[in-house]
């Protein structure tokens, strides 16, 4: 079963973990992963996001990255993602 994100495409026996997040700017002026979950309910307005991702956790500190600007992009992205998980667990 492959699995595509942008045009890049995965066996999904290769992938150890697929997440999202969302990158925010620290306090510090780093940037720090945070879950979407954390973000939904965070109502700080101080958060600055710098973007949202789409992490593939290949092993071997080998994590393929995709980026999207904003959360519907992202949205779209998982939703895709997990429509494709979906039809081919079913057998389509």
């Amino acid at each position: 079963m492959t699995i595509t994100i942008k045009d890049e495409e995965f066996n999904a026996q290769d992938i150890r973990r697929l997440y999202s997040a969302a990158i925010i700017k620290t306090e510090e002026g780093g940037t720090k992963e945070v879950s979407l979950e954390w973000i939904d309910k965070e109502e700080n307005a101080n958060v600055e996001i710098i973007h949202y991702g789409i992490f593939v956790d290949l092993g071997d500190d080998d994590i393929e990255s995709f980026y999207f600007e904003t959360r519907e992009e992202i949205d779209m992205a998982l939703a895709k993602t997990t429509e494709q998980i979906r039809q081919k667990r079913n057998g389509r």
